[in-house]
């Protein structure tokens, strides 16, 4: 029986799908169990959220141990989504295999929403496989239990109800609720909305009713979830609070200025390059373009402006130039369908995705490598096992700012400093203090501030402030070495 065109079309989507996430799946899993551990300090920040949640069914709100007692902004959705499958699940399931499930979602996202605007399978299939290997996204999610591996697909799930919201204003209101209270702070969606309205205009174009609803209902929603949960925050802070309180000496870091070159490392050059060539080739005054332009623009905006993450501002870049990449593909399919080179038509397909794949794994293999390499090591766990025995129950710890979580949760002690800035002081000063001055009175002076206790003096911290030693902790009648391994040391003040 021979197949008609929809059946053949139907069994690629059926089984070439399928495989594009299986692939990227098992790229994840080959490294998430190489170590036990996971890769970020957030990522014990969100454990230790989500397990609390499990036994108590409650949030923290006043924590003791950040900061010596802080009082967390966070609403939890994410922790209480993670803590509902905990109560059921194994937790190496939860928190190693769910993120990178979470994560592997994009491929399908991506290939639902390029197949909406492009009309081609094969096309979509190729951008689904481009968001596989991002490696930026690789950065950002590999072997983490990050809000990022959920926030990237609900974005586009809300991108996709918004061009289809006739058939999805139901699939369009829960999402924007849900990506709304993931992070409340985060304007991208916002700005998207705000500008794609000026396009359309600009462009003559009618801003259906159903469209002028679902808007008006997500902007709505952004202000009154930010004014009912941050009202107080936006008074202490002012428009500051968007920049979540972090420490100047941090900021440059995070809120990084636009960087060309290093941008097309984290994007990878053929998405960036074909992204582009879609933008170009593709009509702009069609409405989903309009949309797409909508959220490049907004991107770009939040990211001149400083007000988003420079990474996280150069994924969405990245998943847009993904999408719009099956464009540039459909065009190229077209083109060789017209031309005398017809026949060869697979073959040049096939050596052009082959030649992406090589361009695309490799990098996210070697990105793959440095976050499993640079992550949390066994020693580290050992140092901090260690204070957890044998150390009071109200001991402070010192270490450094991308630290704190992982000392809260792996020593069970109160930290310094870690990555809870909103309601919390500037002590980073202080902190810099204490890993790099050679003053044992300056030193003893900001650990006594904060009750410190004990020093964790990790390699990484070594790292950070560029120093090999503690020159002050020479001094016994001040200081004693309790700890030690190739990874981190420990000191304890007696002074």
């Amino acid at each position: 029986m021979i197949l008609d065109h929809n059946t053949m079309e139907l069994t690629k989507e059926k089984m070439v799908l399928p495989l594009i996430f299986l692939l990227a799946f098992i790229f994840r899993l080959i490294y998430i169990f190489r170590v036990p551990f996971f890769s970020s300090d957030e990522s014990y920040f969100n454990l230790r959220h989500s397990e609390f949640i499990t036994n108590l069914f409650l949030p923290i709100i006043n924590d003791p141990l950040s900061y010596g007692g802080n009082i967390i902004t966070n609403v939890h959705v994410f922790h209480y989504f993670l803590a509902i499958w905990d109560l059921f699940l194994p937790q190496w399931f939860v928190y190693k295999i769910l993120p990178a499930l979470l994560a592997s979602s994009i491929v399908i996202m991506v290939y639902i929403l390029t197949k909406e605007i492009t009309k081609n399978e094969s096309a979509s299939l190729f951008a689904a496989f481009l968001s596989a290997f991002i490696p930026i996204y690789i950065e950002n999610t590999l072997n983490q239990i990050s809000t990022t591996s959920l926030v990237i697909p609900i974005f586009l799930i809300l991108v996709y109800s918004l061009i289809k919201i006739r058939k999805r204003k139901e699939l369009f209101l829960i999402f924007s609720l849900i990506l709304i209270l993931l992070e409340p702070l985060n304007l991208l969606m916002f700005f998207t909305f705000f500008i794609f309205i000026i396009l359309m205009i600009a462009e003559s174009k009618e801003i259906r009713r159903d469209e002028k609803e679902a808007i008006g209902f997500h902007l709505m929603l952004f202000i009154l979830v930010n004014l009912i949960l941050f009202k107080n925050l936006y008074l202490n802070k002012g428009f500051a609070a968007v920049w979540q309180n972090v420490p100047l000496e941090l900021y440059g870091n995070i809120f990084q200025n636009f960087n060309l070159f290093y941008t097309i490392t984290l994007i990878g050059v053929i998405p960036l390059i074909l992204g582009l060539l879609g933008f170009i080739l593709y009509p702009m005054r069609d409405r989903h373009m309009i949309l797409l332009g909508g959220i490049l623009m907004a991107d770009f905006t939040l990211l001149l402006l400083k007000l988003i993450p420079f990474k996280q501002g150069v994924l969405l870049l990245a998943v847009v130039f993904c999408i719009t990449s099956a464009i540039t593909m459909s065009r190229i399919i077209e083109y060789l369908d017209l031309t005398k080179i017809a026949r060869f038509r697979r073959i040049i397909v096939t050596i052009l995705v082959i030649f992406t794949a090589i361009s695309l794994i490799y990098p996210s293999t070697i990105v793959a490598r440095e976050v499993i390499n640079d992550g949390v090591h066994a020693e580290e766990v050992e140092a901090l096992t260690w204070i957890k025995d044998n150390t009071p129950m109200d001991s402070t710890i010192a270490g450094n700012v991308h630290e704190g979580n992982m000392i809260v949760y792996i020593a069970g002690r109160a930290n310094i400093i870690d990555t809870q800035f909103i309601n919390a002081e500037d002590r980073l000063f202080d902190v810099q203090t204490i890993f790099t001055t050679q003053s044992l009175v300056k030193a003893t002076r900001a650990l006594n501030k904060f009750s410190a206790d004990y020093i964790y003096f990790s390699k990484k911290t070594q790292e950070m402030y560029g120093v090999e030693e503690l020159a002050y902790t020479k001094d016994e009648s001040c200081f004693e070495n309790v700890f030690e391994n190739e990874e981190a040391t420990v000191y304890k003040l007696v002074c």
